[in-house]
């Protein structure tokens, strides 16, 4: 049974059944495992999960009736192909946003400074004390 299992199911009618996500928080669904994929990607991985693993099965996969078979190699077979003036568009953006992302940083270095960052080192208080004196004591644990 998985981590935190319990998040993800409610009892009905004396039985237990999956709660549905919509009325679940992002924490809770995080806590169950999932991270945030795009509907393409959550088909994509079922196939890979469906044969083990295996792109290349993924690829030769004959279950053609199967509602994801078209969706299976990660792309919606059903959207129209991008002109070529709109993928030069879109790629213009993308070097756009790149290159601002490279030239604006985050945070200056007089931010850092001001921030009171200390390089990473654990505040003296913090500190606890893993000394064998204090674990002498066979006190349950595995055989």
């Amino acid at each position: 049974m998985k981590r935190n299992h319990h998040f993800g199911v409610e009892r009905r009618d004396g039985f237990d059944v999956g709660r549905d996500p919509r009325s679940m928080s992002a924490d809770e669904l995080t806590q169950l495992g999932h991270t945030r994929v795009s509907p393409l990607r959550a088909l994509r991985l079922k196939c890979l999960d469906c044969c083990n693993a295996s792109a290349q099965e993924v690829r030769l996969c004959t279950a053609v009736d199967c509602p994801s078979w078209p969706f299976r190699m990660g792309k919606n077979p059903w959207r129209p192909p991008l002109s070529a003036e709109t993928r030069t568009q879109r790629a213009a953006t993308m070097i756009r946003n790149r290159t601002s992302a490279v030239t604006t940083p985050d945070k200056t270095q007089g931010q850092i400074d001001a921030s009171g960052f200390d390089g990473g080192r654990v505040p003296e208080d913090a500190l606890v004390d893993f000394s064998p004196t204090g674990n002498s004591g066979d006190a349950g644990g595995a055989s």
